[in-house]
């Protein structure tokens, strides 16, 4: 899938997740503000996988810097598409946002520490997503918009803030969900690698689900870009703000 398409599944993951699923079933109910702050995180989440590749968003989000840092996760994790599209991967970065979490900073005196951790990574996700989704159409104000939404989760107490690794994690199932649906296909098991054998190769549907390299695919999209992908993505979209829209009513309901 395409950038703004990842975007958009991870925000319209975290809206479906939280506003409509966890207090349907039972699951502890999060705030209209705390839903509002993890859309757009959830939406740069659904990026991070393409950051071992040097042309995708995230990776352009900082000069140079970026790029070089695309390389490295892509040597690291096999090329574009592999150890990032992997369910290892998820674990990681939930696991690393909740080690990042910890790192504060104290002013001193009697004010409240300010979650340093989280801002930076609240910052690093909400930044790229906004120039996907063209909120922002250059990096500056992008990065002003995820800066501010940084600010704002770094002065939250931090047990308001233990839903992030779990937003981090939504949106970059999204985004393997997503790539799973086009022909690219996605390596769920990484390191683990088992090619499909010459016979699955020569069944009709089965070599298109059961991929060479040992990937799998459900190809209901075609190829990234394709005219069924923007179309989802534009329902997705529509969803996602339909869902802001809904929460930001109710945060600013009287008595909400």
């Amino acid at each position: 899938m395409m950038g703004t398409s990842h975007a958009a599944s991870g925000a319209a993951a975290w809206i479906a997740l939280t506003a409509t699923a966890l207090p349907a079933v039972g699951v502890h109910e999060l705030t209209p503000a705390a839903v509002l702050l993890g859309a757009p995180i959830a939406a740069g989440a659904a990026l991070l996988p393409d950051a071992d590749h040097h042309s995708a968003t995230v990776a352009r989000a900082v000069p140079v810097a970026g790029r070089l840092a695309a390389e490295v996760l892509g040597a690291v994790s096999g090329g574009h598409r592999k150890g990032m599209h992997s369910l290892l991967a998820v674990a990681a970065v939930m696991i690393g946002m909740r080690y990042l979490g910890q790192i504060v900073w104290q002013p001193g005196g009697d004010a409240d520490p300010f979650l340093l951790g989280v801002a930076l990574a609240v910052a690093a996700c909400t930044a790229p997503a906004l120039k996907a989704l063209r909120i922002a159409r250059r990096w500056g104000p992008a990065w002003l918009g995820g800066t501010a939404l940084g600010a704002i989760a770094g002065l939250l107490a931090p047990e308001q803030l233990t839903w992030l690794p779990w937003c981090l994690g939504v949106g970059y199932v999204a985004h393997i969900i997503g790539d799973l649906l086009t022909t690219g296909g996605v390596p769920f098991l990484w390191p683990i690698r088992i090619p499909s054998p010459r016979w699955a190769r020569r069944t009709p549907l089965l070599r298109h689900i059961w991929l060479r390299g040992g990937g799998i695919a459900v190809p209901v999209l075609g190829d990234t870009g394709s005219g069924r992908e923007k179309l989802l993505a534009l329902g997705l979209s529509a969803y996602a703000l339909w869902g802001v829209c809904a929460e930001a009513a109710t945060a600013i309901r009287p008595g909400s």
